[in-house]
């Protein structure tokens, strides 16, 4: 199940993520509009590329470190109705065994 909601959320912030595509037309837009010289468009796709995809590697590592979080919280409450399921389950063999306590035998 965490997998899949980590697959989910990590499906929805690529669609957050801009393509190379998607930066060479937008960096393409700025060479045309004249904010940015010829010259220099390839480098500036290549910066922004690499940006998205560290972002969108540290992303990926909070998102699996809050998920490992998550994954093996206990409640007090889970505590205390396993020690009452144990307790009930000794007082059952005691009683199967013939209502005698059982004592540890030391070697």
């Amino acid at each position: 199940m965490a997998g899949l909601i980590e697959r989910s959320l990590l499906a929805g912030l690529g669609v957050l993520t801009l393509t190379r595509d998607k930066v060479k037309q937008f960096v393409d837009k700025l060479v045309e509009e004249g904010e940015v010289k010829p010259e220099e468009a390839p480098s500036i796709i290549d910066k922004l590329v690499e940006r998205g995809e560290t972002e969108r590697e540290e992303l990926r590592k909070l998102v699996r470190q809050e998920l490992d979080k998550t994954r093996f919280v206990v409640s007090r409450k889970d505590v205390e109705a396993l020690s009452q399921k144990i307790d009930d389950l000794a007082a059952k063999v005691e009683e199967l065994v013939g209502k005698k306590p059982t004592k540890k035998q030391t070697a």
